[in-house]
């Protein structure tokens, strides 16, 4: 009898065993959240990110932590990529000024203005070449281009700008043309001077020896 008993426990006990084997074998593992899809890319930018994008993207993340050799690696691979475009090329001359290399932010930006690009940033293209130039200290030049940075702006309203500020940068340019013209003239005077104090010292040092 007890072995009876026994036998019909252990039949139970596999019983359940069995039952809840389908129920563990359909369980499975959490699955694992999916990784960001990389941004979608589009030569055309049409429906996803161009080439000449994730540069200019690439080349102003570098000039902000400060890695102009990077930056200035970048946007020339936008220009690589489009050179139709006014954008690398400004871009472009804002790194290559940081990095000191004054004469071939110039030639960026002075070739940017023949490419295509909005309104705003002719703008800002042309405010760069006129305050490049006064830093410069070409006062002629720099004059110039303010005039000229004032006349796109009148002429185009959308682009935005500081006219007045271009008025008063041509004012300082005018002083201090001014200024050098004065200080010039004192400085040829103060030589005039020096020369004839000269003259003088030579002619009564000959004097001393004939009368001695």
């Amino acid at each position: 009898m007890q072995d009876r008993s026994l036998a019909v426990i252990a039949s139970l006990a596999l019983a359940v065993v069995v039952s809840a084997s389908p129920a563990a074998a359909q369980q499975t593992p959490e699955a694992a959240p999916a990784a960001a899809a990389p941004p979608r890319k589009d030569p055309s930018g049409h429906t996803g990110i161009s080439p000449y994008t994730e540069q200019i993207l690439k080349g102003n993340a570098s000039f902000v932590a400060r890695d102009i050799p990077g930056a200035i690696a970048a946007f020339q691979e936008a220009i690589k990529q489009d050179p139709s475009k006014m954008l690398g090329f400004y871009r472009l001359g804002e790194a290559m000024l940081e990095s000191g290399n004054a004469a071939e932010a110039e030639t960026a930006w002075t070739t940017a203005l023949g490419k295509k690009g909005s309104e705003e940033l002719q703008a800002k293209v042309l405010f760069c070449l006129a305050d490049l130039r006064e830093r410069q200290k070409n006062w002629q030049a720099a004059r110039e281009a303010w005039g000229a940075y004032a006349a796109y702006l009148t002429s185009n309203p959308k682009a935005g700008g500081y006219p007045a500020t271009a008025t008063e940068r041509q004012k300082q340019i005018d002083r201090r043309v001014k200024d050098e013209k004065d200080y010039a003239t004192v400085k040829e005077r103060i030589v005039q001077r020096e020369a004839e104090r000269q003259k003088e010292a030579e002619e009564n040092a000959k004097k001393d020896k004939l009368n001695r």
